[in-house]
């Protein structure tokens, strides 16, 4: 017999040893059935009987009972490693399966999988924008042909359906900041746009925390899928407050009622994409909304539900942010004399649907001062102060779905006007008033629209001013 042999025969001694030294010694050894007299093994087989039977010899026991022990007293342990993990943790990290009735493709919603036991949940979406462009201003005609938006997104939730996330990203030219992909020089944004967690555990208290769209005017936290229009009022460029890594708590129906809604939190102050150290001045926010008749789509705009019943939700908003580094949100328009700007805003919305048809209303009151920087130019001349971006805004927007038709006739008016309140305003004064059409294939995920606006500065005539025109396709699965 081989030195290798008799070193494993003696370590399965030992082991049988050790694993029987406190155990109850039985009346009558188990013993395995004789040989049946079959042909001799040979080669490694042989050798292996060999130790075996030179193990039975020395032991007193039989050699399969040496080869089962081991065995045994590993599942032993197992037994005892499991009795330390927290309970359900094993259930809880194992596999999650998903029948086949957990699998579905919802239009517009995209491919949703869920577990059967609901405590995961995982939606997949993709949709596309194609905008076409056509600006006439003083007589001279520029066009544009862009990808105007691409998103993906996910969505769901994990280890229970109280905890829910979302991530979006954003790959268009546009979407990372190339406004002109030959004079640019590199983007400005990452592809990241959402990205949080919500944990809904209290109805009346949900935590959201991550980077996402701030709970500011409507037609902004609306997507842009959803919009009744080519694109957002004018208004909403200057007055919104976007995107930012925040905190907030939360409530999508408080107090169980189905009548109200809230948000109030904190956020960094720095806008998307925040990688910067800063002083501790915050961006402080809150929302709260009512809806007198009850839940309903308020956040897509148009009336596909064409519900024979008024629906009505009413919001209303303040936020303020001590030394912010743009003049109207966290990281926009960047003042040139370097310095910082402390402002209040507050915006009030409404949002109206009835049988097809759809009114939303906007108003939003900026009032802020500027703490100067102190920059200089190059000739070490100090810069003028850039003034605050005190201003007021508003949208009025309606369309009408016609009855079993695909078809919606819409139409806007917005304006931006400064105000002198405490000084002077940077604001420059704009107006828009236009119209626009839309063919649905499949509501918002697949559809066609085309809009005619007029654009002119202030509350002066239309006769001076641009003509816009824009067509967009878009698609998502």
């Amino acid at each position: 017999m081989s030195q290798a042999t008799r070193t494993r025969a003696l370590a399965l001694t030992l082991l049988l040893a050790a694993s029987t030294a406190h155990a109850q010694p039985s009346a009558d050894p188990i013993a395995l059935p004789e040989p049946d007299g079959g042909a001799e093994p040979t080669g490694e087989g042989a050798t292996e009987t060999e130790g075996a039977a030179e193990t039975e010899e020395s032991t007193g026991a039989p050699a399969a009972t040496a080869t089962l022990e081991p065995a045994a007293a590993e599942e032993a342990t197992e037994e005892e490693d499991e009795s330390l993990l927290p309970e359900g943790e094993e259930l809880q990290m194992g596999p999650h399966t998903i029948g086949n009735d957990r699998v579905r493709f919802t239009p517009g919603s995209g491919l949703d999988l869920r577990s059967d036991d609901g405590a995961f949940r995982l939606q997949t979406r993709v949709r596309g924008q194609f905008l076409y462009a056509l600006n006439d201003e003083s007589g001279s005609l520029q066009h544009q042909l862009t990808a105007r938006r691409v998103r993906i997104a996910f969505s769901g939730n994990f280890f229970g359906e109280a905890n829910r996330f979302k991530l979006e990203l954003a790959i268009s030219p546009s979407d990372d900041g190339i406004r002109d992909n030959i004079a640019s020089s590199s983007p400005r944004n990452t592809p990241l746009l959402d990205l949080y967690f919500e944990f809904r555990q209290i109805r009346d208290f949900n935590v959201r925390v991550g980077q996402y769209k701030l709970p500011s005017n409507r037609q902004r936290v609306i997507s842009s899928g959803d919009m009744q229009m080519v694109d957002r009022a004018i208004m909403n460029n200057e007055f919104t407050l976007d995107r930012d890594l925040a905190i907030d708590a939360r409530s999508g129906d408080f107090l169980g009622l189905g009548l109200l809604r809230y948000a109030a939190g904190v956020s960094i102050g720095r806008g998307r994409d925040s990688t910067g150290f800063e002083d501790f001045d915050f961006h402080y926010f809150a929302r709260v909304e009512v809806l007198p008749f009850g839940m309903f789509e308020d956040y897509e705009e148009s009336d596909f539900e064409r519900t024979r019943a008024p629906r009505l939700s009413i919001g209303a908003m303040y936020s303020f942010q001590h030394n912010a580094i743009g003049l109207n949100r966290q990281t926009s328009n960047l003042p040139a004399d370097g310095g910082t700007t402390n402002y209040h805003l507050f915006i009030a919305d409404a949002i109206f649907k009835y049988a097809g048809f759809s009114a939303q209303w906007e108003l939003a009151l900026r009032t802020g001062e500027r703490n100067p920087g102190g920059a200089v130019d190059d000739m070490g001349v100090p810069l003028p102060v850039t003034d605050p971006r005190n201003g007021l805004g508003t949208m009025l927007q309606a369309g009408y779905l016609l009855p079993g038709r695909r078809i919606e006739f819409s139409g806007r008016y917005g304006a931006i006007r400064h105000l002198g309140i405490g000084g002077a305003s940077s604001i420059a004064d704009a107006s828009e008033l236009g119209v626009g059409f839309s063919y649905y294939v499949a509501q918002h995920p697949f559809k066609i629209q085309l809009d005619y606006f007029r654009l002119w500065d202030g509350p002066g005539s239309l006769d001076s001013g641009a003509n816009q025109f824009r067509i967009q396709l878009q698609g998502s699965i």
